[in-house]
């Protein structure tokens, strides 16, 4: 453990550590993608899936060993015990930073399948990163603004037909799809202006969740909702992450068992659609009581 060392240079240390595990296992997976467009039957598709699985746990057991080597964490695990499957699953998580990701595979330590996540459009232009996520067959979407919804209404359809394609490729091949169901990171700024109901959240955007959870949400083996907190670094995770100065992570982790009301046909049943809204802003209210939680939880151990 090298956490002691001053900040800029766990920050170059971190930025190359993460650059070549990035590099070295992105180069393969868009590789395999190139083969997979080129030769589409369906051998081949299961060996470059079976393939990536594995690229996946190489990636996943990477980060943690940078992880614990650059900064000294600990970790407040909560609720539910993870299960170890090879079958498809789902992640409802809040989102605080790109760290999320990192700390996903961290917590869950490549005990489910292959995880995926909803990506902002700009971000397949990342090198390597993005075209390996792409190769990887994520959801790519583009927020639009409500005028241009307005405007064009067929806007909306492109990222519908992006959640099902991932969702049938998820059923097909064995992958953790993770819903950031906030659409985007929260920051007290982004909470402020979307004048958010909940202390520490921003409003739930429920199209995607809505639909992926209609096309599979009965043929998943586990759905996992997440809540983080990070009591530290509440304003820049990711970049605190790479200057090794993350010190505690709260998580507290659920398996939803019951989903009534959460699966059906959002997208043509206007009554579904209404009671999903008010049924996930249920959940909303719930995850924003735990944070309440964790932060009592953390002061107490302050005073210690």
């Amino acid at each position: 453990m090298i956490s002691f060392l001053p900040s800029p240079i766990l920050l170059l240390i971190n930025c190359i550590l993460i650059a070549i595990n990035c590099i070295v296992i992105a180069t393969p997976i868009m590789l395999l993608g190139i083969i997979r467009i080129l030769m589409p039957v369906k051998p081949i598709r299961y060996a470059i899936e079976f393939f990536n699985y594995y690229l996946y746990k190489t990636w996943v057991f990477n980060n943690r060993w940078i992880i614990g080597l650059t900064n000294n964490i600990k970790w407040h695990i909560t609720g539910d015990e993870i299960p170890s499957t090879k079958k498809s699953c789902m992640i409802i998580s809040n989102h605080l930073s790109w760290a999320d990701i990192l700390f996903i595979g961290c917590i869950y330590k490549g005990n489910v399948p292959v995880t995926k996540f909803f990506m902002k459009q700009n971000l397949i232009y990342i090198p390597f990163v993005g075209l390996a996520c792409y190769a990887l067959g994520m959801p790519f979407l583009k927020r639009y603004s409500k005028s241009q919804l307005i405007k064009n209404p067929k806007l909306r359809k492109k990222d519908i037909d992006s959640t099902k394609k991932a969702c049938d490729r998820l059923i097909e091949y064995p992958s953790t799809l993770i819903n950031f169901v906030e659409g985007s990171r929260y920051t007290p700024e982004k909470a402020k202006k979307a004048k958010t109901p909940y202390n520490n959240l921003l409003p739930p955007k429920t199209t995607s969740l809505g639909v992926a959870l209609g096309e599979i949400g009965n043929r998943v083996e586990y759905i996992f909702n997440n809540t983080f907190y990070y009591p530290d670094n509440n304003k820049k995770a990711f970049i605190d992450l790479l200057k090794g100065r993350v010190k505690n992570v709260f998580v507290n982790i659920e398996i939803m068992k019951n989903t009534d009301g959460l699966i059906g046909n959002y997208l043509e049943d206007k009554e579904f659609k209404h009671q999903f809204t008010l049924k996930v802003r249920d959940l909303w209210e719930e995850k924003d009581a735990v944070i309440e939680n964790m932060k009592s939880e953390y002061q107490k151990l302050e005073k210690k």
